[in-house]
């Protein structure tokens, strides 16, 4: 078939983890922490792509126009620059596999199914459920 050589396309919601994603959620999530970024700045760092990094020269990605101002572009690189990377920003249009959004999107699944698991798990809730038909009320199990 003619689509044999090309790769499966991946969602835009599926996130795919990569080496520069790994470096650039690190410096976006500590750049959060010390409140260097807010509003829409924060919303470009956490939902963009790093694509490519070379000297001085960066290359972010994103799937919101609206994020890819010229005044965020330079807020950022100001950040940036405040965490020892001065570099020159360029953010293209595209899709998303790698955020820092996403990442902490999967954390937070991962987190509600073991606490999920847990309860379901628990011998007592087990007996309840078993012996009284007690249910689950959906969304009611909340991580801590």
């Amino acid at each position: 078939s003619p689509s044999s050589s090309t790769p499966p396309l991946v969602p835009a919601s599926t996130l795919a983890k990569t080496t520069e994603g790994d470096f650039w959620n690190q410096l976006v999530r500590e750049m959060v922490e010390a409140q260097a970024i807010n509003a829409l700045v924060r919303e470009l760092a956490l939902q963009s792509q790093l694509m490519a990094r070379d000297n001085k020269q960066w290359t972010l990605q994103v799937d919101k126009d609206s994020l890819n101002t010229p005044s965020n572009c330079e807020r950022l690189q100001a950040a940036l620059a405040q965490f020892g990377h001065e570099v020159q920003l360029t953010v293209v249009m595209g899709a998303v596999q790698d955020s820092t959004a996403k990442r902490i999107k999967q954390e937070n699944a991962e987190r509600q199914a073991r606490a999920e698991a847990i309860i379901l798990q628990d011998p007592f809730v087990q007996s309840l459920m078993r012996d009284f038909d007690a249910k689950i009320v959906p969304g009611s199990i909340k991580p801590v």
